[in-house]
């Protein structure tokens, strides 16, 4: 007589846990890929083979995450592959499968295993399948023409698989064969894939671990002995929503229950249980459950028994996210546990924090709600705890504990925390400085670091004051460089100081890092200034700075008048045939001569003249040739006589230079410029004009 389909099973399973996540992916298949389920018409004449193969297929359609399911049951042959899409599609296109599995009178003894492989090598390489694609081969492990060849063979197909990039899952049915699971069990790891024993226990919770992809906790796992009992027990804690239990037993005679704290027996009765039960499994699903020790507890014969247990907690336990914490100062922490967006209110609930510090160090921290030591507000959901300064920089990771004062649960998360070197300031220079009234003086310089690194800030983010005796006085924050337009590492403080005297430098940093404001606070130093009163000033100028004017002017007086009283040249130089030779009073001269020799005009200012090395000397008495005969004409006659080193020039002397007459007149001419032009000789036709 054939036993009930195990399609409730699943399907309360399917409602239970949908929402769970995976504990682990055995079913890597992405949603481009393919997976193919192949079910083993042998399993028909034995009911344990059938439940099971009905469980697993029917697992494998809710759990994959292929984009493409095919389905097929092969015996002597292969019947067509049927494929639908992820979904209700898949489920009813395997449950379908099933049934018609269900309906045979009798299955094969042995079915072509080798066939089935093949054909379905074949589908996914006419769909182009994706790396990563999939078989579910549930087989009783009887193989059609079995031989010594076989192992060989099966080792052939599985490296077909395995070139492509596919992988064949071996689920064996419990009445196959040992020396059969060995061989079933090398064909899934040459291609890649898993190996199910579904004849024992651990087998079959796999499936239900690796396929339904369950999030179990709280498992029972035990051998039973005949007519014993085996109790587990469980704490469930405030706010759970939901509890399911999934047994899976060896043999139906296996008596399971679950019992609340007090005691009572889960039935389907209460308005909160539901119970499906199945000859492979029972589901036993609890909505809010009171909070407390539940137990778990297996009755019946000797045997494998596995329980797992998915708890809905719908609360999340994590840290309210902030900016990082800055190294070296203390700081707060929040956490809470949230449902949905919003933190629970949670009555007698303790809350602790293991710390595991960037630095290597490790704190343990108790959080509060009572709005103390850090907590903004009582009674808010909110946990807070202030920590000790980080010391590194880095990730904090945090292991966050909830448990309660009356009962025994305990809910557990991981989260961290970033530690940052936020900026720092220090005085990288301060100066004593001498200053006047209502000028600004530099009397400090100060820099902005992260840990060993420039960190560009603008100015505006700085503020300095001086203190002293006669209170605070604002200073300037003046960039020394500007990297970027607006911005700079490194400041001069600047400050008009009223009065000499001792003064501390304070420089303050407010401004935005990471997302977190900060202010920091530079070391305080002192600076001694000298303020010296403004000097007198007259027309707005300083009295030295006239004084300064004053001796110029003099000097430059005193110069005049050495100049003016000196005599300037006149009179003329005139030859045999009474030409002006030189005009003195318009000699053109330099303007330094004119100065500084200015009754003294030397003969090399005068080329027209036949001789060198003497100079013309003139005062309001008289003028004097000066000679020097070194550098000068030796041959020059004054009168005929040699000439000497100084020379009275009267109106009858006559100079006689190289075969030339020359005289000097002290008169005035009327001249008329004569041929000798040419030659810078200026001549005049008329006879001196009488004095």
């Amino acid at each position: 007589m054939r036993r009930p389909s195990l399609i409730a099973l699943i399907a309360v399973t399917i409602l239970f846990v949908g929402a769970s996540l995976p504990v682990r992916a055995a079913d890597p298949v992405g949603e481009n890929g393919v997976m193919v389920v192949l079910i083993d018409e042998g399993a028909s004449p034995v009911q344990r083979d059938l439940d099971a193969a009905e469980t697993v297929a029917l697992t494998i359609a809710r759990g994959t995450t292929a984009g493409t399911v095919a389905a097929a049951s092969y015996g002597t042959g292969l019947n067509d592959f049927v494929t639908a899409k992820t979904g209700p599609e898949v489920t009813r296109l395997v449950d379908d499968l099933i049934t018609s599995v269900r309906a045979l009178d009798i299955g094969p003894a042995r079915s072509d295993q080798f066939a089935a492989l093949t054909d379905a090598f074949a589908f996914l390489s006419r769909a182009d399948a994706e790396t990563g694609s999939r078989v579910a081969f549930i087989t009783s492990g009887r193989i059609l023409g079995e031989s010594e060849n076989t192992r060989e063979r099966l080792r052939n197909v599985a490296d077909l698989f395995a070139a492509e990039g596919w992988a064949i899952d071996v689920i064996v049915l419990p009445s196959t064969e040992p020396v059969l699971r060995e061989l079933m069990n090398g064909l899934a790891a040459n291609s890649g894939g898993a190996f199910y024993d579904t004849g024992s226990s651990d087998g079959f919770s796999s499936v239900f671990e690796h396929y339904a992809r369950l999030s179990l906790v709280g498992s029972m796992d035990v051998e039973l002995h005949e007519n014993s009992a085996s109790v587990v027990t469980l704490d469930i804690a405030p706010h759970t929503t939901r509890f399911s239990t999934v047994f899976v037993r060896q043999h139906e005679n296996v008596d399971v229950a679950v019992f609340s704290p007090n005691g009572t027996r889960a039935a389907t009765e209460m308005a909160n249980v539901d119970i499906r039960e199945t000859p492979s499994a029972v589901i036993v699903r609890i909505n809010s459950p009171v909070p407390g020790k539940w137990t778990l507890q297996a009755i019946g014969s000797a045997s494998k028994l596995v329980a797992k247990v998915d708890i809905d907690f719908p609360l999340v336990l994590k840290l309210i996210e902030q900016p990082p914490l800055p190294v070296g100062e203390t700081a707060i922490i929040e956490a809470a546990a949230f449902n949905g967006e919003s933190p629970q209110l949670m009555s007698g609930a303790v809350l602790e924090a293991t710390i595991s510090k960037a630095s290597g160090t490790t704190e343990v921290v108790a959080l509060n709600d009572r709005g103390a030591d850090g907590d903004a507000f009582a009674s808010d959901g909110i946990y807070s705890v202030r920590l000790s300064a980080p010391k590194s920089q880095g990730i904090n990771d945090v292991s966050l504990k909830l448990s309660w004062t009356d009962y025994a649960a305990v809910v557990r998360s991981n989260t961290a925390f970033r530690s940052e070197s936020f900026p720092t300031l220090s005085l990288v220079q301060v100066s004593d400085v001498d200053t006047t009234i209502g000028k600004y003086a530099t009397v400090a310089r100060v820099q902005v670091r992260v840990g060993d690194y420039p960190f560009l800030a603008s100015p505006s983010d700085l503020t300095a004051v001086l203190i002293g005796d006669g209170g605070k006085v604002d200073a300037r924050i003046i960039p020394v460089d500007e990297p970027e337009p607006g911005k700079a590492w490194e400041f001069d403080i600047a400050a008009i100081v009223p009065e000499s005297g001792a003064y501390e430098v304070l420089v303050t940093l407010e401004s935005t890092f990471e997302g977190r404001s900060y202010t920091r606070i530079a070391p305080a130093a002192t600076t001694n200034a000298i303020v010296v009163k403004e000097p007198l000033r007259i027309i707005g100028l300083p009295v030295w700075a006239i004084e300064a004017i004053g001796v110029i002017l003099l000097v430059i007086a005193g110069f005049s008048l050495w100049v003016l009283r000196k005599t300037s040249p006149y009179g003329f130089v005139v030859d045999d045939e009474d030409r002006i030779v030189v005009d003195f009073a318009n000699l053109k001269r330099s303007l330094r001569r004119k100065l500084l020799f200015r009754n003294i005009v030397n003969a090399s200012e005068m080329p027209v003249l036949p001789f060198a090395g003497g100079s013309f000397k003139f005062t309001r008495t008289g003028v004097k040739l000066i000679h020097k005969r070194a550098v000068g004409d030796p041959s020059m006659r004054v009168d005929s006589r040699p000439v000497g080193p100084e020379t009275e020039l009267t109106k009858n002397v006559w100079l006689g230079v190289g075969g030339r007459l020359l005289t000097f007149q002290p008169g005035h001419h009327r001249a008329v410029r004569s041929s000798g032009a040419n030659t810078g000789i200026v001549g005049f036709n008329q006879s001196p004009v009488a004095e």
